[in-house]
């Protein structure tokens, strides 16, 4: 898989406990590779269409606005379907700002 040209943008803010991460994609066909929290979070697809998959399980197309729950220690990525896709993930922080990693995985890009 090659590298995308337009790399996604995001925005971290925390707040009241809420941790919100924002991706701004720009071109479909971007592939965006997640991790696994130790607790359970919402993705929202705010705008555009993405295929998402939980773990190794295709969950489908998904078309903004729609929310797809992903439990705790699930692996998810997304795959851009449309230009200018948005994408939030939310979930709680408690006390800390250091957001627990239960998992990552990452793409292997062609040079």
């Amino acid at each position: 898989m090659k590298r995308a040209e337009r790399q996604p943008f995001s925005e971290l803010t925390l707040y009241a406990g809420i941790y919100l991460r924002t991706w701004v994609v720009a071109d479909r066909g971007t592939m965006l590779p997640q991790h696994a929290h130790t607790f359970p979070h919402l993705s929202l697809i705010l705008s555009g269409v993405v295929r998402i998959w939980r773990g190794d399980e295709l969950l489908g197309d998904f078309v903004g606005p729609s929310t797809v729950k992903i439990p705790a220690r699930e692996k998810h990525r997304f795959l851009t379907l449309s230009d200018r896709v948005t994408i939030a993930c939310i979930h709680a922080v408690g006390e800390a700002e250091n957001v627990d990693i239960a998992e990552e995985h990452n793409l292997m890009l062609e040079s």
